[in-house]
């Protein structure tokens, strides 16, 4: 039993001990009213918080909670539908590319209308401190970010990661992948 559940429950303890007291040996029904409503409060504010205490380590953690939300990677058409998807569930690394047998990519442009614009080994998104980054790596079209809901492009620097978020979309080159 950790310390903070053992805390609580000896706080619950004391906070009922204490109402049984002023139940007890308070004479006046104001003061007695008072002082149950009082430690009534804590008792249930403190055996709230010792369940959360026992059940910490149980509790899931849900994917997209943790990775603000984003779950897959959409290849956009010329129309803004979505010609592709990847899931990311589980990743911390994903490279971006075209594979043609020379490279392990783990998203692949190579039959996409804007495959031509695309390196073997384009960019890289790395999952680290609660957040996905992404970083060009020295291609020779460039990767660029269109901030969600944004009309402006970010140009994406082989030597400074950029920070992504749900929403954002990403052009490989001509190749526009939006995070969802």
């Amino acid at each position: 039993m950790n310390r903070k559940l053992t805390l609580d429950i000896a706080i619950v303890i004391s906070a009922i001990t204490g109402a049984v007291l002023s139940y007890a040996y308070l004479q006046d029904p104001m003061e007695r009213h008072i002082s149950l409503a009082v430690l009534g409060v804590f008792a249930l504010i403190f055996a709230v918080l010792a369940v959360l205490d026992a059940t910490e380590g149980r509790r899931v953690r849900r994917y997209g909670m943790n990775r603000r939300g984003m779950s897959e990677l959409q290849l956009l058409g010329e129309d803004s539908s979505v010609t592709d998807t990847w899931d990311i569930y589980g990743k911390t690394s994903i490279v971006f590319g075209r594979d043609e047998g020379e490279f392990q990519v783990d998203v692949n442009l190579k039959n996409t209308d804007y495959a031509g614009t695309v390196d073997g080994e384009h960019a890289v998104m790395n999952y680290s401190g609660g957040s996905w980054y992404i970083e060009d790596l020295d291609s020779e079209n460039g990767t660029r970010i269109q901030r969600g809901g944004e009309g402006k492009m970010y140009k994406v620097s082989s030597r400074e990661p950029c920070r992504v978020e749900r929403g954002d979309i990403i052009y490989l080159g001509l190749a526009p992948v939006r995070i969802q």
